[in-house]
């Protein structure tokens, strides 16, 4: 039956890829960091002469991370010849391959700055990835609203859209407990005086494009009984945006490790004028969203479905033509709201 309902079904005309082609909004919105990290890097030449090491933590396929080390390093590099190396950091099943031909081959690149070297871990975040007072300047964008476990809502796939006031409240400690633990971590990798600096999504995450997208699928998708009400109730994505009071809550509980450098809301949460755009680019901007979505449901799809691999598949295109239908047809306007946090170690 699977095979008969994919047969000559189109995915809307976009080509399915990775998170590079999905996170412009992303990469936009990191890039109004860039002053706040040179700023950072000035801080430490003032401490070190010698290697200045970032670790990018939460990095996926590179290419924001690559776009913004380009931008804030050639700046850099006007006052500094430094040795600089950069490692990123994901989960072990992350796109490695694509990440290291993203560095290497793209002509934006940082690596072709000089002096400038990199290497990667495949390790959660939320264990400590790097030797005791290593650290010059952590980075984190767009990374930190996923969960150390997996956390299956009773009313929705992803936790941040319950409307379960006990589940709330329960995911709500999961993600105080996961920012402390990370936060502790990187101190222990920090050199004395060393900066975080984190982008994080607040809480509209839960009325967010992506995140509607991935709901209203995983509904339609059973409605019309590609999946079972097993299979919808595995299909969990730990996202949680937490709130202004719950990062600032967990910013107190290590107030004797870091001192606040900054604490501020960073670009707007709708985009303004995407109605206005030519089709063209309202479609390329679409179409991003698209893949973005689609890339966040492939693992998703993999682990909540027990069946054979092609039934699988073939349920992962279900989803696919879902959820490029229902954006045709949604408000995509709408994004999460993002702050930046930096802090610096306090020596212990």
């Amino acid at each position: 039956m699977l095979k008969h309902l994919i047969k000559n079904m189109s995915t809307g005309g976009f080509a399915l890829h990775g998170y590079n082609e999905g996170s412009l909004h992303q990469r936009l919105q990191l890039l109004k960091a860039s002053d706040t990290f040179i700023e950072c890097l000035n801080h430490i030449s003032t401490l070190n002469n010698e290697q200045i090491v970032i670790a990018d933590y939460g990095s996926s396929e590179g290419y924001n991370s690559m776009v913004f080390l380009r931008q804030t390093l050639s700046k850099f590099r006007e006052t500094s010849s430094s040795p600089i190396l950069v490692f990123h950091n994901d989960l072990p099943d992350n796109n490695w391959v694509k990440t290291f031909k993203t560095i290497l081959e793209f002509e934006d690149s940082y690596i072709k700055l000089p002096n400038v070297y990199f290497s990667a871990i495949g390790r959660s975040f939320y264990d400590q990835i790097l030797p005791n007072n290593s650290v010059h300047i952590g980075l984190s964008s767009a990374a930190l609203h996923w969960l150390s476990q997996p956390i299956s809502a009773p009313d929705n796939c992803v936790p941040s859209c319950s409307n379960n006031p006990e589940f709330k409240a329960l995911v709500s400690k999961v993600a105080h407990n996961d920012l402390v633990t990370l936060l502790r971590q990187r101190h222990k990798e920090l050199v004395s005086s060393g900066r975080l600096v984190i982008q994080f999504l607040t809480e509209s995450i839960s009325t967010a494009a992506s995140t509607t997208i991935i709901n209203a699928t995983t509904e339609n998708s059973f409605n019309k009984g590609y999946i079972t009400e097993e299979e919808k109730k595995n299909i969990t994505i730990p996202m949680y945006g937490r709130t202004i009071e719950e990062v600032q809550n967990a910013i107190n509980e290590i107030s004797d490790l870091y001192r606040a450098i900054l604490f501020t809301q960073v670009g707007e949460s709708r985009i303004p004028g995407i109605d206005n755009l030519p089709d063209e680019e309202k479609a390329n901007y679409v179409n991003g969203l698209k893949r973005l979505a689609a890339a966040s449901l492939k693992g998703v799809i993999q682990k909540a479905v027990n069946r054979s691999d092609e039934e699988r598949n073939a349920i992962y295109e279900l989803f696919i033509k879902e959820m490029s239908d229902f954006v045709d047809t949604a408000d995509v306007n709408h994004w999460p709201q993002y702050h930046l946090l930096v802090l610096e170690k306090i020596s212990s």
